[in-house]
């Protein structure tokens, strides 16, 4: 490694005193108020979420409102992404060339900022051995992989970590970006249809990823999103973790999800239809979930276990990726609201046996039942459903893309759904 040229690429503010405008954005997600709140707390702070969510930008952030009341060099940020450094081999580097002194020596907090903390070998003993010795310093990492990076911190890092999810854009997010008034919108919400109408279109197609969310080329946002996202972790992120032999099977799979998102999951009929052997498929399947790709929902049974044994369906993490594979969405859109939902709900159960609910939520002692409205006797299955559950029925809503009314069952269009509104 050379001495200081990598740790000054990721660090300008160590001569300059600020971050680059360009790299901090004006708008503040939520989540960045989340985690402001455990700045001074010992806990290292856990971020996690699909790429291009806005990780390493939220991160830049803190360092920016740390800047203002902390010493410049007592603030160190490095990416593994591109790199693949050794952790001691980094933080050694940071105590010799910039801090000048050791961590033993040193009495100021320190605060080390640590992006796609997955890429670094047995990263989680190595940090806790720094969070143990090192009372002084402050961790902050990121990952975008789901399962070891969170299983590897709560095993490894119980009690001295907190993780936070980053999620792609909420629609109030969205809309936030785009200069709206989201309190306004929801207390006179029948006088902004016209105007919020063309956004809710347009965040449903390429709108959950920060640096698309006032994007007008639908051409850019598709190979945005395939070239930074899709690619990215099909063809570096998982074979990396998992040394993936087929990766063009990888992107067969999550092209089947984006045709028809909400697809149950068959692995012997994919299986057979592919010419793959079927523990492939569902490993395949896992490590799409792994990177944040899909969602896997289960069959509602009553219990917990008993649904994991049922059907599955998959949806993708943002209805976005199913845009990116999709020139004509006319056929795909009703499926593409249905993922949009089930990800607003982060949703966990549907239902099917002889009927079909597009999602169940078991929610105080009763089960609320929500269909994505794609022909009429989608209103019969809520019935069927309110029949036959009877007592447990909780609420019962259908989605419409526009559609609004109220006759038993209540009627909602989606964008009103995003914002909580009726």
């Amino acid at each position: 490694m050379s001495t200081t040229d990598d740790l000054e690429r990721f660090n300008p503010w160590w001569k300059t005193g600020t971050v680059r405008p360009e790299l901090l954005k004006d708008y503040k997600r939520k989540t960045y108020f989340e985690l402001e709140k455990y700045l001074k707390k010992r806990q290292i702070l856990l971020l996690w979420g699909l790429r291009r969510v806005g990780k390493t930008t939220l991160l830049l952030q803190l360092i920016s409102r740390l800047l203002k009341d902390t010493a410049k060099k007592n603030i160190f940020y490095f990416s593994f992404d591109e790199i693949a450094f050794d952790l001691k081999d980094i933080l050694e580097s940071y105590q010799k060339f910039i801090l000048g002194r050791t961590f033993e020596e040193n009495s100021d907090t320190l605060y080390i900022f640590l992006d796609e903390i997955q890429k670094v070998d047995d990263w989680e003993n190595k940090l806790k051995t720094y969070y143990d010795l090192y009372p002084g310093i402050k961790f902050f990492i990121s990952g975008s992989a789901s399962v070891t990076l969170r299983k590897k911190s709560k095993e490894c890092l119980a009690g001295r970590i907190l993780d936070f999810l980053m999620t792609p854009l909420t629609f109030e997010e969205f809309l936030e970006m785009n200069n709206k008034d989201v309190a306004k919108i929801k207390a006179n919400p029948g006088l902004w249809k016209r105007e919020i109408l063309p956004l809710f279109y347009r965040y449903l197609k390429y709108g959950t990823f920060p640096e698309l969310a006032e994007e007008q080329d639908e051409e850019f946002a598709r190979k945005y999103i395939r070239n930074n996202v899709i690619d990215r972790i099909i063809y570096r992120d998982l074979p990396e973790e998992f040394e993936i032999k087929d990766v063009e099977l990888l992107k067969t799979l999550v092209y089947l999800l984006g045709k028809r998102p909400g697809t149950i999951v068959n692995y012997k009929e994919i299986s057979k239809n592919l010419g793959k052997d079927q523990r492939t498929i569902a490993n395949y399947f896992e490590y799409l979930e792994f990177g944040l790709l899909i969602k896997m929902i289960f069959n509602y049974r009553g219990s917990p276990m008993a649904s994991r044994r049922k059907l599955k369906k998959a949806y993708l993490t943002t209805p976005n990726i199913a845009f990116a594979f999709n020139q004509d969405l006319d056929s795909v859109l009703p499926f593409m609201l249905e993922n949009l939902i089930a990800t607003k709900i982060d949703a966990r159960f549907f239902y099917r046996n002889s009927f079909e609910i597009d999602f169940v939520i078991p929610a105080n002692r009763k089960l609320d039942a929500i269909e994505v409205k794609k022909k009429e006797k989608d209103t019969k299955q809520i019935k069927k459903f309110r029949e036959k559950f009877r007592e447990k029925a909780g609420k019962s809503i259908i989605i419409d893309l526009e559609k609004e009314r109220t006759d038993g069952i209540a009627v909602i269009p989606a964008w009103k759904f995003l914002l909580d509104i009726g």
